[in-house]
């Protein structure tokens, strides 16, 4: 048998909850950038040039493709 949603009566003032969405109060967060890597997984596209580049940077450096990646936006996030 199906239930029948029930609508709750929520006394809402207009004015509060269209200046609620642009208040000044922003909740910004802290994050640790030395956090266990499962947020999220990109997958990237590259061109035989770009595969090439990356993997001589990687092995100039000792890094893995990844770590090179990473370190491209720091440095470019720092500028």
């Amino acid at each position: 048998m199906i239930k029948k949603r029930e609508t709750s009566k929520q006394n809402l003032d207009i004015d509060t909850f269209i200046n609620g969405s642009s208040s000044e109060e922003k909740h910004l967060e802290i994050k640790d950038p030395k956090a266990p890597r499962k947020y999220k997984n990109h997958t990237l596209p590259m061109n035989e040039y770009e595969y090439d580049l990356l993997k001589s940077l990687a092995e100039k450096y000792g890094q893995t493709h990844s770590g090179i990646i990473r370190y491209a936006l720091k440095a470019l996030n720092e500028k």
